[in-house]
């Protein structure tokens, strides 16, 4: 019988998650970006959706981050396996329009949707660069393209990313 391998804490994993260098970000961005195009395309969720719940089910203990693979591989594991799921779940529920949204059952999952991602934006209601930010890298803006919309350096680019990230993170621990 195969033993299982050590799971980190979720102290452990809260720490790792907030000590990512900027390169491991952006390649867990990357890897988020592919399993969208891969497999949830048509769905409503964005890379960064999916790289959040990676660390969500992380922190709370959801998945379990075993001591015998890297933080980066984990979460790549983790984004497999929820695009796949959020891929069948598409397959069985057509998408609605605004209009049939109203009436529809899932009606009020999605409000609690969108009143999380209002909560969220509330976190940066008074830092209007991270708010630009995120309006076009929600638009699907490159981080060069961002920069020269914004008119900000790639420095000024990786301090807002991370402030953005160290917040979102807190928010997620709460």
């Amino acid at each position: 019988m195969k033993s299982e391998a050590p799971q980190y804490t979720s102290a452990e994993a809260r720490t790792a998650l907030e000590d990512l260098a900027d390169a491991d970000y952006n390649k867990l961005m990357l890897i988020a970006i592919s399993w969208v195009r891969k497999r949830i395309s048509q769905n409503a969720w964005t890379p960064e959706d999916l790289l959040q719940e990676a660390f969500r089910k992380t922190l709370d203990g959801t998945r379990g981050w075993s001591k015998a693979v890297s933080i980066i591989k984990h979460l790549d594991e983790v984004m497999r396996s929820e695009s796949s799921h959020l891929a069948k779940q598409a397959s069985y529920f057509a998408p609605l329009d605004h209009a049939s949204a109203e009436t529809s059952d899932d009606s009020d999952a999605r409000l609690e949707v969108c009143d999380e991602l209002d909560r969220r934006l509330a976190l940066f209601k008074e830092d209007h660069r991270a708010l630009d930010l995120l309006r076009l890298k929600g638009e699907g803006f490159s981080p060069s393209e961002v920069q020269r919309r914004l008119g900000i350096t790639k420095t000024e680019y990786q301090s807002t990313t991370k402030r953005i990230r160290r917040r979102l993170t807190r928010h997620l621990l709460q």
